[in-house]
């Protein structure tokens, strides 16, 4: 009987240990290392630059949750490795070698600074790495077969911002830029597309980045009394159009794509008034993709969208609809962007033979404290 009792306690006893096994196997939540397909990101994240970069973070989170939410690429969750480039080419092509050679992503997403995506950019060609720049230096058009940009190059906004002060029947104009790539880019632009439309350039002055005085440049076109001061920086706009105001100036005032921040709104108020730019994106009444985008920024981030971050979140969408096909084959994905066109919030998006983008490019003013299109 002994025996017989022993057997079977035995056997309640396996049984016990074999469902213990049996339940944990079926509750035992996901592995924590399960697949992924990781990306980078190089923007300024940090410095007077970051209102840019920081936007731009944003709308990449976005898309990213977005894509993960509804299968990722192909069951594989999307990561993103974020590095500050802190707006500085040296510090942003150290960044880049990061995510090439450490991290060894197939894709980099920005920078946003042109001087940063041409100093950091062979780093990328080199190792047949895809960048997504979104940034507007002439100069990237040709920095590399494997770098595309979301943002049109300068000579978009300056040839219509050019057609545009032709049509309003003003014909000069006087150019204060901030001396590195990116004002340049536009200062060269600006000057051949409006001299070529019989404008006439009364005045030309640089200063460096960061400098917050700008008086002295000021004063010298003040008395060349332009029809038109064109404006291509970032932040440093903000306090210069302040001082225009402290020096009396009553020209048009023409501002660069950066201009359109809350930042700009919340720090001149009402000078902000009536300052027109060219730029690549209207938030739509008519446009459900835009419409959704607004609404989804404003919940998960509590602040408007900027600018710019409707591009990037229609690049992340094009650089995952790129990977689905492709995975990490970065020769694939060259080509996948080459044919691709994609409807997104900005329009409908297609690159050139060169990785540049064809993106419509409007003029938009400031009325009533908002950020609305030229009419």
């Amino acid at each position: 009987m002994k025996a017989a009792h022993k057997k079977y306690w035995k056997l309640i006893g396996c049984l016990v240990i074999l469902s213990l096994f049996l339940v944990m196997g079926c509750t035992t939540p996901p592995p924590s290392n399960e697949e992924t397909i990781t990306i980078g990101a190089l923007l300024p994240l940090s410095g007077k630059n970051a209102v840019y970069g920081i936007e731009i973070k944003n709308a990449i989170l976005l898309a990213q949750g977005e894509i993960n939410s509804t299968g990722g690429i192909n069951g594989k969750r999307l990561e993103v490795i974020f590095e500050d480039d802190q707006a500085e080419p040296s510090i942003g092509t150290s960044g880049m070698q990061k995510l090439v050679n450490i991290d060894k992503v197939p894709v980099v997403l920005g920078s946003w600074v042109s001087g940063v995506v041409v100093a950091s950019a062979p780093v990328a060609e080199q190792d047949k790495v895809i960048v997504m720049a979104i940034a507007l230096s002439p100069t990237i058009t040709s920095a590399g077969d494997y770098i595309f940009r979301i943002q049109p190059s300068a000579t978009f906004y300056t040839k219509k911002s050019a057609e545009f002060l032709k049509e309003q029947g003003l014909s000069t104009a006087a150019v204060l830029l901030i001396n590195n790539e990116f004002g340049l880019a536009l200062k060269d632009s600006f000057v051949t597309d409006f001299e070529s439309r019989g404008g006439s350039i009364v005045g030309i002055e640089t200063y460096a980045q960061g400098d917050t005085d700008f008086r002295s440049q000021l004063t010298k076109i003040k008395n060349e009394n332009p029809e038109v001061v064109f404006i291509p920086g970032y932040q440093d706009t903000i306090d210069v159009i302040k001082q225009m105001n402290e020096l009396g100036m009553e020209s048009t005032i023409l501002a660069g794509p950066p201009f359109e921040s809350q930042s700009a709104i919340a720090a001149l108020g009402a000078l902000a008034e009536g300052v027109i730019y060219a730029y690549h994106f209207v938030a739509g009444k008519d446009n459900p993709k835009a419409i959704h985008y607004e609404q989804a920024y404003l919940q998960q981030f509590e602040v408007p969208t900027g600018g710019f971050a409707p591009m990037m979140y229609d690049a992340v969408h094009i650089i995952a609809n790129t990977l689905r096909k492709c995975e990490q084959n970065t020769d694939c994905i060259k080509e996948a962007l080459y044919e691709i066109e994609y409807d997104g919030i900005v329009g409908t998006i297609s690159f050139d033979e060169n990785g540049d983008p064809i993106i419509p490019i409007v003029m938009k003013t400031v009325r009533n404290g908002k950020f609305v299109a030229y009419e």
